[in-house]
């Protein structure tokens, strides 16, 4: 070809490159623009239905208020409600955000190291679109579409609404509460579900229903958390579905007294109790007759002579503050002297004390979840570890108990009165913690789940210089093992 004519093609090709593609042959691709960094919060898209995605750097996490869970008001930190929702670690990353109409309510919670508020109404709503992708997954009895439960229940004060929530397990170690089975809306929800029975220390799911405000709501120490007595309180939640606490007691049976009357002071109610042998050994009593709210009630009921020191059933009446309580000592039992104090109450009745009957077996269940422990009055032959008839209420009590708690285990420790030597007694103890535990065994529970000792009149609970405190010694314990 001559020159002149290569040369005209070379130069076609310089000034006409795209002339060397056929239609339809692969093009160089096109870079993208890169994600917009998230806003700080998503009030500019309130009142639409946009959906965003965008770049949440990690120095944003750190910055801004949140409020609500999953579901946060327009003008809550994008990005550290992203965190709080799991659906970014602490490098950062993308989200999608899909703008949503207001709410009525934005209940709170602490997640993922971000503690968002509780707050009302607000006109503008966002939630993230996507799966969690939290640094530490739930474990997989919990990983459901169940919102966590909120720190406390205030967001939804003054309504009936019913609400399934999880409770991680690091939530029921925080906050106060109070009351008992009802609770003051502002109490830590998941603290309470331990306190009522209903949630394991490794947490798990409650339902629980809001109720409107109550006059006073009693505090108690239970499975380990004690909850504080409180007055007139707005709001009230309580738990659904606690088949332990549905066994503390046949329908019908008097409930066991308050360890004193404080929750009931500034009324003028009466109330019917029980009090078990165990509760007549513990507390302090001002006054006679009359006695300071804060007295322990039980042990007071001995003092005037309405029960033996082995328990029994009591009546009692409030009544207003007096100017002074002057103590004696009767009974058995000192009280105290005291000055003006805001309430009082006194036994109604007929003083009955006399000689001691059978001591007042408290109700298992119950007492195993307020306080881990209650003294089993079981019944033997004398001198022998063969169960009496006798004990068959107070075995059934027990068995019932395991079987509505499958977590539940016991320690069964056997004590005697100081009757006898120390050489007999021990090993008889010891035999009768065994006795128990075979029987409950054979009533189908796992014998993994029983320990037995002995510890014969090692332990005294009550002065063995009287039958009664002799009859109260004589029992097998039950603790239970963590």
């Amino acid at each position: 070809m001559p020159r002149a004519v290569l040369s005209l093609v070379f130069f076609a090709l310089l000034a006409f490159p795209a002339a060397a593609q056929l239609d339809g042959a692969p093009k160089a691709p096109v870079a993208a623009a890169p994600p917009s960094q998230c806003p700080d919060n998503m009030d500019a898209f309130a009142d639409s239905a946009e959906v965003l995605s965008c770049l949440c750097p990690a120095a944003q996490l750190g910055a801004g208020s949140v409020w609500g869970t999953d579901t946060y008001t327009a003008d809550s930190a994008t990005c550290r409600a992203a965190l709080h929702a799991g659906m970014v670690g602490r490098q950062g990353g993308l989200v999608t955000v899909e703008m949503l109409p207001g709410l009525a309510r934005y209940p709170g919670t602490t997640r993922n190291g971000v503690q968002s508020q509780n707050y009302g109404s607000y006109r503008g709503s966002y939630r993230f679109q996507g799966e969690p992708v939290r640094a530490q997954a739930a474990p997989a009895a919990t990983q459901t579409q169940i919102t966590q439960c909120p720190d406390t229940m205030t967001a939804f004060a003054d309504s009936a609404e019913v609400v399934t929530c999880t409770c991680p397990a690091a939530q029921s170690g925080s906050g106060a509460v109070w009351g008992t089975d009802t609770y003051t809306a502002d109490s830590a929800t998941c603290r309470a579900a331990l306190h009522a029975g209903l949630l394991p220390r490794q947490g798990g799911t409650v339902t629980l229903e809001m109720l409107p405000g109550e006059a006073r709501y009693p505090g108690t120490t239970r499975n380990g958390v004690a909850s504080t007595n409180y007055g007139p309180y707005g709001a009230s939640y309580r738990f659904r579905g606690d088949p332990r606490r549905q066994a503390a007691a046949a329908p019908g049976a008097p409930q066991v007294c308050p360890d004193n009357m404080s929750a009931f002071a500034d009324s003028d109610e009466q109330l019917s109790c029980l009090c078990p042998g165990e509760a007549t050994l513990r507390g302090a009593v001002w006054g006679t007759d009359t006695y300071t709210a804060d007295s322990a009630t039980c042990r007071a009921a001995v003092h005037a002579g309405m029960i033996a020191q082995t328990g029994g059933s009591v009546a009692l009446q409030m009544l207003p503050g007096a100017a002074r309580y002057p103590g004696t000592t009767r009974n058995g039992i000192a009280s105290n002297n005291f000055g003006a104090y805001g309430a009082s109450f006194r036994f109604t009745g007929d003083a009955r004390a006399g000689k001691a009957g059978a001591p007042v077996q408290a109700p298992v269940a119950e007492s195993l979840q307020r306080t881990g422990q209650v003294q089993l009055y079981i019944t033997f032959r004398t001198g022998s570890a063969d169960l009496d008839m006798a004990a068959a209420p107070v075995l059934y009590q027990v068995r019932d108990a395991l079987v509505n708690d499958p977590a539940l285990r016991l320690r069964l420790i056997g004590h005697t009165d100081s009757t006898g030597t120390a050489a007999t007694n021990l090993p008889l103890s010891q035999r009768r913690a065994e006795s128990v535990r075979q029987w409950l065994v054979a009533s189908g529970i796992g014998a993994e789940r029983l320990g037995a000792e002995g510890r014969g009149p090692n332990e005294p609970i009550a002065d063995n210089a009287s039958e009664s405190g002799r009859s109260l010694n004589r029992r097998v314990q039950a603790a239970r093992m963590q």
